[in-house]
């Protein structure tokens, strides 16, 4: 049986199969992340919410309600920063600042659907505003519309070309379509715009990973996951990689790192199961041998 780096190298770029796997495995890391992140702070939320009521109630000022929402933002107090932006966004849905702060706030608690309505609302009032395309574009991407994502960002970067975080969201679009060289073809011009950017070498370092380029994945992830700036999820889709190559005990290290042992231990052991299971190889060997066959003729 061939090394699973091997397999990925020989197959992977032209194996739904694989990729299949390595989407599943993420989507095991990320939800437990997620609910990690957001299990303590629910009751928080409803707290903020109606702090943020209250403050219309009491018909404090756009300009103390920003400044509020403002220092949220700054402190990743996401909860609260959807809250306040949000009371702005209710007072005057035209305002295009509150739209772009609601939304970003929307996305980093989990509320797509939410800041998808918000941004199509300001892309109509605002159609040539680069950062409100540029979050649309983001908002339409993480929502499962890549070709609009591509189309929205593409016209934001081309309005204010010069944008490392355009650059990447770019990126995220076109490897979801499927146009990986393109994608990484984005992520490094963005990476000469913010080098060692730990954001855009963690969407490199999936984007090789999807494609089946294992080692350029595990290079471009060690790098993000070095720098001081990185979080969790490079930290978890470098966990990913390792384990996809076998490299349990430096994944679970790394999985252990963010999330409660026992939610990592599962990932991992899960993660194993999945690169153990017979039927997975021989799909694997089956895919090969047609490969093989295609290219003698």
């Amino acid at each position: 049986m061939l090394k699973i780096s091997s397999y990925f190298s020989l197959f992977a770029s032209r194996n739904a199969c694989w990729r299949s796997l390595l989407t599943t495995s993420a989507l095991v890391s990320a939800l437990a992340l997620s609910a990690c992140a957001t299990t303590t702070p629910a009751t928080s939320l409803v707290a903020k919410t109606n702090n943020a009521s209250i403050a219309s109630n009491d018909e404090k000022s756009d300009a103390a309600v920003r400044e509020v929402a403002i220092s949220s933002t700054k402190s990743q107090d996401y909860i609260a920063a959807a809250a306040y932006w949000g009371t702005l966004y209710d007072r005057d849905g035209r305002n295009a600042e509150a739209a772009l702060n609601y939304s970003k706030a929307l996305r980093q608690i989990g509320s797509v659907p939410q800041a998808l309505s918000v941004m199509q609302r300001a892309q109509q009032t605002h159609p040539t505003d680069p950062a409100i395309l540029a979050e649309y574009g983001k908002v339409l991407a993480a929502s499962g519309h890549p070709g609009q994502a591509n189309a929205m960002l593409t016209k934001s970067n081309t309005l204010k070309p010069g944008d490392w975080a355009v650059l990447s969201a770019l990126g995220v679009a076109l490897d979801q379509l499927g146009r990986y060289d393109d994608a990484q073809v984005q992520y490094n011009a963005a990476l000469k715009i913010a080098p060692d950017n730990p954001s855009v070498l963690t969407n490199l370092g999936l984007s090789y990973a999807i494609e089946g380029h294992l080692d350029d994945a595990e290079r471009a992830l060690r790098k993000a996951v070095a720098n001081p700036r990185a979080n969790a999820n490079a930290r978890q889709n470098l966990a990913l990689v390792l384990g996809l190559q076998g490299k349990f005990d430096e994944a679970s290290r790394l999985a252990r790192a963010d999330l409660p042992i026992s939610v990592a231990d599962n990932n991992i052991d899960y993660l194993r199961d999945m690169l153990t299971q017979p039927a997975l190889w021989k799909q694997m060997e089956s895919l090969d041998s047609k490969a093989d066959a295609a290219d003698t003729h």
